[in-house]
């Protein structure tokens, strides 16, 4: 028995310097976590290194400083994130979208934290005990759709020598993200979804020196929400006599309609075959107006009587 006692002795004796490898008076010891919109759209408009959202994990610790006596060893975890270019932004899954963490702590103060994965040692003294973060979500590109998932963000522990866990400061999200662009709506205005347009009348003998006579000259114009641009496609009958114009289904023979752009002050034919019937704009101010003009156009031995013309428009966009 008394070598039994000595033995059980010898045993305390070796296990109090393992005790007194982490000596502080307390150590940080808090999960929070961060519930987002399942999904989150992102303005096409706004600019490239935007805040899209600010919010705080949940919970808050106590203020207060730990006094440690002797180095004691951290390890920080968190997602594999990478600078986006030389900024302090991280980019995550999601493409187009980053994100930086601030963590507020006993002084109150806040800083941001690197997505890091490190074991170090935090020295002897007072430290301030953090107690609470918030996430920051930015535009950093292009966003197509993708997602963040749930999980860690980060994690900070406090450890003895061989790896006993003292304490812990973990950040997670409750739930995945996902980041999508906006869903994209264009529609011509009001007043040409169905529209007439009116010429002048003219001499037959106006065609006499020109091919053309009764120019007039209109716009089209697609309203837009997010979209970037308009693409207006044009189609109809075109004129047996002459197949880039449209055909007159009224009274005068030998003459057809031309329908044609005036982009950049160009007048370019708007081909009723289809071989040249689309004309693509960028949307500003979320509008697209595409300039146009219309004559009558001599496609043989003009006559006199009416001219009639039906040119049907589709838009998309994107």
């Amino acid at each position: 028995m008394k070598t039994l006692i000595r033995l059980i002795s010898t045993l305390l004796v070796l296990g109090l310097p393992i005790a007194a490898q982490a000596e502080c008076d307390s150590y940080m010891n808090s999960t929070h976590g961060l519930s987002l919109p399942t999904t989150i759209t992102v303005p096409r408009d706004l600019p490239v290194g935007s805040v899209i959202t600010e919010q705080p994990f949940s919970g808050v610790a106590a203020g207060r400083f730990m006094n440690c006596n002797s180095v004691t060893l951290i390890q920080i975890a968190s997602r594999n994130y990478l600078h986006h270019q030389a900024t302090t932004i991280y980019q995550t899954e999601a493409p187009g979208i980053g994100m930086r963490i601030r963590i507020t702590d006993a002084r109150p103060s806040s800083s941001f934290y690197a997505f890091d994965n490190s074991v170090g040692y935090l020295p002897s003294g007072s430290h301030p005990i953090f107690t609470n973060a918030e996430a920051i979500f930015y535009k950093i590109g292009p966003v197509t759709r993708g997602e963040v998932p749930a999980g860690r963000v980060y994690h900070y522990t406090m450890l003895t020598r061989i790896g006993q866990i003292l304490g812990r400061f973990e950040l997670k999200l409750d739930n995945s993200v996902t980041f999508v662009s906006p869903v994209a709506t264009c529609d011509l205005a009001t007043g040409d979804v169905n529209r007439t347009i009116t010429l002048d009348p003219v001499q037959v003998s106006a065609f006499n020196s020109s091919p053309y006579a009764g120019a007039r000259n209109f716009e089209l114009t697609a309203n837009c929400s997010d979209a970037a641009n308009v693409t207006f496609r044009f189609s109809g009958q075109p004129s047996t006599d002459n197949n880039l114009l449209f055909a007159n289904t009224g009274t005068a023979d030998g003459v057809a309609l031309w329908l044609y752009s005036r982009i950049d002050g160009t007048h370019r034919t708007i081909a009723a075959n289809g071989s040249d019937n689309e004309r693509t704009l960028v949307v500003t101010g979320n509008r697209a107006v595409l300039p146009l003009g219309a004559a009558y156009h001599k496609s043989g031995t003009v006559g006199q009587g009416t001219l009639t013309s039906t040119a049907t428009v589709n838009i998309t966009y994107n």
